[in-house]
C-alpha cells in the first residue's frame, strides 16, 4: 500500500532589525513617517529618541548627572508602539539603546528624518541628527542619518506630508542591510529635498565645507545687562561647488546620498583605487533610489 506524505512548508519572513533615533524628540512629524514605513515594509524596530529636542547638540555625552528612561506608548500608523525616551543626547540614547535597553541588537541604526538638512564638514561636527548615526558607527553598527529640508513658511507636519522621503529612506536602509557599506565608508548622510517629484535628481555627493558664515550680535536685557546671540548667513554657491551636498540640495534640488568615513585621514593617504570601489559600489544605491522616484510618476 502507498503512503502519501504530505509536505509540511513552513514560511519564516525576516525582519530587519533596526534601531530608530533621532535628535527632535518623539512628536517629530519626519521621524513618525520613517517609523510609519518601516513598520509597513517589515521591519522590526525599536525607537530610542530623546526625551526633548537636541538639535546640534554633536556627539556630547552626559557624564556629569544621571539619565532617566522613560517607557511610553506612540501612535504611530493608526496603532500604538511602544518608544523609550532619555533625558540625555541622541549620542546617549544610541549608547543606552545598544549597551542596556535591547537584548537583540539591531543590523542597523537609523537617524531621523531630521527637521532641516544637515550638510557639510560644519554639521558633521554639530548635527544630532549625525552624531547618533556616528556613534553608532563607532560601535560598530551599520548607520545612516537621514534629514529633509524645510524651506521658510513652511509647517514641517503632519507626518503624510513626509511619506515619500520615508519610502525612500526604507528603501536605502533595505539596501545597506543587504548590500553593507563599501570598505572605508562607515555611515551614509541623506538629505531630502523638501518637494520630491518623478523627476528630482539623485546625487552621489561629497561634503562641502561649509553652509553659514557666523556672526555674533550683542543685545541688553531690561536689567541693562548685554547678552550674545550667535547668528549665520548662508554662503554664496559658486560652480566649484558641484558634486557637494549643498550645491546638489540647494541648486539641483537633488536627494544628495554622502558616504562618511571616519578615519579622518590625510588627503596624502587617499588612495584613488579605494574612491573607485566605493564609488562603483555606492552608484549602485544611486541606480536603486533613481529608479524608485521614476516609479511615482
Amino acid at each position: 500500500m502507498e503512503v502519501k506524505v504530505k509536505k509540511l512548508y513552513v514560511v519564516i519572513f525576516f525582519m530587519h532589525r533596526v534601531l530608530l533615533t533621532n535628535d527632535d524628540g518623539i512628536h517629530s512629524a519626519p521621524f513618525k513617517a520613517l517609523w510609519k514605513a518601516l513598520i509597513e515594509k517589515g521591519f522590526n524596530v525599536s525607537v530610542v529618541v530623546p526625551e526633548r529636542e537636541m538639535s546640534a547638540a554633536g556627539k556630547g555625552i552626559t557624564l556629569h548627572k544621571p539619565l532617566r528612561i522613560w517607557r511610553i506608548p506612540t501612535k504611530v500608523g493608526g496603532a500604538y508602539k511602544i518608544a523609550h525616551l532619555v533625558s540625555g543626547t541622541p549620542g546617549d540614547t544610541v549608547t543606552v539603546a545598544l549597551r542596556y535597553l535591547l537584548e537583540d541588537k539591531p543590523e542597523a541604526v537609523l537617524s531621523g528624518i531630521n527637521v532641516g538638512d544637515n550638510m557639510t564638514v560644519d554639521n558633521i561636527f554639530t548635527s544630532g541628527t549625525i552624531a547618533a548615526a556616528i556613534q553608532a558607527a563607532l560601535m560598530g553598527f551599520k548607520s545612516a542619518a537621514f534629514s529633509v529640508e524645510i524651506p521658510q513658511n513652511e509647517e514641517p507636519r503632519p507626518a503624510d506630508k513626509f511619506r515619500i522621503h520615508a519610502l525612500i529612506a526604507t528603501e536605502i536602509a533595505e539596501w545597506v542591510l543587504e548590500n553593507g557599506l563599501p570598505d572605508g565608508v562607515d555611515l551614509l548622510n541623506v538629505n531630502f529635498p523638501f518637494k520630491i517629484s518623478d523627476d528630482t535628481p539623485v546625487r552621489l555627493t561629497k561634503l562641502a565645507k561649509v553652509k553659514f558664515e557666523n556672526y555674533v550680535l550683542e543685545r541688553v536685557d531690561p536689567r541693562g545687562k548685554p547678552y550674545y546671540w550667535i547668528g549665520s548667513n548662508p554662503i554664496a554657491i559658486s560652480e566649484e561647488m558641484r558634486g557637494t551636498d549643498y550645491y546638489a540640495l540647494t541648486v539641483e534640488k537633488a536627494i544628495s546620498i554622502t558616504p562618511i568615513g571616519l578615519n579622518f585621514i590625510s588627503p596624502l593617504e587617499e588612495r584613488k583605487a579605494d574612491r573607485e570601489v566605493i564609488v562603483d559600489k555606492m552608484n549602485d544605491l544611486i541606480s536603486v533610489i533613481s529608479n524608485l522616484v521614476i516609479s511615482l510618476r
